[in-house]
C-alpha cells in the first residue's frame, strides 16, 4: 500500500472515528464547534455522507469551494445552495435552470430560500416559470398567480395575509380627517410595489399641505380592474362594472396602476404605469385640482376648452387679454384662442420631469382650498353612473 493511499485510508478512519464520537462536530452549535464543522467539511467534503442532515443545515454558511465540492459529490442541497448564489450575482437564468433540475430533491427550506430571494428581487417570470414546472410551497404558489394578475377573489386569503396582500374588502382610510380621500388600486403585483412607493414619497413631503389627502391601499385587483388601452396609448379602466363598489364608491379619487397605458386622469380617476416616477404622480395629481396641460391639448378637447375667454384652471387662461404678468401657453395650439399660463418659464404642467415651482404650489394651495367643500369629478360621475345603472 503506498503512503499516499494509507494516509488516505487513515483520514478516513479518523473522520469515522469522529462522526461516531460523543465528540461529533455536527452536534455542537458553539462557536468554536461551528468553525470545526466548517473546517472538516473544506477539507474532507466526503464527510458530509457521515451526516447529511446536521451538515446540511451549514451548506448557506460554507466557502464557494466547500459547496463546490459537495455539488461535485452529487450532493442536490449543494447545487441548490449554488443556484442561490448564481442569484445573489445576478444570474438569474442559469440559477433557476439549475434550481430546477434539484427542484424535487431538497428540502422544503431550500426551496423556500430561494424562492424568498427571487421575491425580493422582484423576480417575476422566473417565479412564474418555477410556478408552471412544480407546486410551490405555501404562499408562493399563491404569489405566482397574483404576478400573472388572476382576479383577487380566486386566491385564498390565508396565503394573501401571509404575503401582506390587501384586497378589496380591505380599503380603510388611515386618517379620517383628511380633505380628500384617494383609493389607490393596482391588476398587478408588481403594480402594489410601485404604489406604495408612490405613497411614501408623498407622505415624507405632501402636497398641496399636510392632510390634503390620504390614501387607502394599495389594493390587489388583479383582472377585476380590467383595463385596456385606448386612443393616444391612454390607459382606460372599466370602473362601473368593478366589483366591490361599497368600498370604492366611496372615495373622492381613484389612482389606478396599470401594467399597460401612459399616465392620464379622467373624471377624477388617474391611471399610471409602472415606469410612472413620483414627478409624474405629483403632475397628475394635480389635475385632480383642476390644472391643465401646458403642451398642446388633443384637438377634440381643444376645440371646446380653447372657444370661449376666460379663466379655465388654476394655470390656464384662454384669450386675448391674459392677466398680468401670463405668459403665451401651448396648451391651445388646435384650438380657436390663445392659452396663457401664469409663469414664464416651463413648469412641470408642460414638462412631467420638472420639479413644482413655488408659484405652482401656491397655485395648486389656492385652488384646492377653494375646491374642498365640492363634490370631486370622481364623485359626480360615479354617482351619475350608478343611479343610472339603479
Amino acid at each position: 500500500m503506498s503512503a499516499y493511499v494509507l494516509r488516505y485510508v487513515v483520514m478516513l478512519i479518523c473522520i469515522t472515528l469522529i462522526a461516531g464520537s460523543t465528540a461529533n462536530p455536527w452536534l455542537f452549535n458553539s462557536p468554536n464547534s461551528r468553525q470545526a464543522q466548517l473546517s472538516l467539511l473544506k477539507r474532507s467534503p466526503q464527510s458530509f455522507y457521515f451526516d447529511t442532515q446536521k451538515a446540511s443545515l451549514l451548506i448557506p454558511q460554507l466557502p464557494d469551494d466547500s459547496v463546490q465540492a459537495l455539488r461535485q459529490l452529487g450532493q442536490p442541497e449543494a447545487a441548490f445552495e449554488w443556484a442561490h448564489r448564481l442569484l445573489e450575482k445576478g444570474e438569474l437564468s442559469t440559477a433557476v435552470m439549475l434550481a430546477s433540475a434539484h427542484w424535487q430533491a431538497v428540502s422544503i427550506q431550500a426551496r423556500s430560500r430561494l424562492l424568498q430571494s427571487l421575491t425580493a428581487m422582484q423576480a417575476v417570470p422566473e417565479i412564474i416559470q418555477l410556478s408552471a414546472q412544480f407546486t410551490l410551497p405555501k404562499p408562493y404558489m399563491t404569489l405566482s398567480q397574483l404576478m400573472q394578475g388572476v382576479s383577487s377573489s380566486r386566491l385564498g386569503r390565508s396565503d394573501l395575509n401571509r404575503l401582506a396582500i390587501e384586497t378589496v374588502g380591505d380599503v380603510s382610510w388611515e386618517n379620517s380627517e383628511c380633505q380628500r380621500r384617494v383609493l389607490l388600486l393596482s391588476d398587478s403585483w408588481l403594480g402594489l410595489s410601485k404604489l406604495e412607493q408612490l405613497k411614501a414619497q408623498y407622505l415624507a413631503a405632501p402636497l398641496p399641505y399636510a392632510g390634503s389627502y390620504c390614501f387607502a391601499g394599495p389594493i390587489y385587483m388583479g383582472a377585476d380592474l380590467q383595463c385596456g388601452v385606448k386612443a393616444r396609448k391612454y390607459a382606460h379602466c372599466d370602473v362601473i362594472n368593478m366589483p366591490g363598489r361599497a368600498h370604492w364608491s366611496s372615495a373622492d379619487h381613484l389612482v389606478l396602476m396599470t401594467e399597460r397605458g401612459a399616465a392620464n386622469v379622467s373624471r377624477g380617476v388617474m391611471t399610471l404605469n409602472l415606469k410612472s416616477d413620483y414627478k409624474v404622480f405629483i403632475h397628475e395629481l394635480m389635475h385632480f385640482s383642476g390644472f391643465e396641460d401646458e403642451y398642446a391639448i388633443g384637438a377634440e378637447k381643444a376645440k371646446w376648452l380653447c372657444a370661449t375667454p376666460g379663466h379655465k384652471a388654476p394655470n390656464l387662461y384662454v384669450g386675448h387679454t391674459p392677466p398680468k404678468g401670463w405668459y403665451p401657453s401651448h396648451s391651445c395650439e388646435a384650438g380657436e384662442l390663445p392659452a396663457y399660463k401664469p409663469q414664464q418659464a416651463m413648469s412641470n404642467m408642460q414638462y412631467q420631469s420638472l420639479a413644482l415651482s413655488a408659484r405652482y404650489k401656491e397655485l395648486w394651495l389656492l385652488a384646492f382650498q377653494q375646491q374642498r367643500n365640492k363634490p370631486t369629478n370622481f364623485q359626480r360621475f360615479i354617482q351619475v353612473k350608478l343611479a343610472a345603472k339603479g
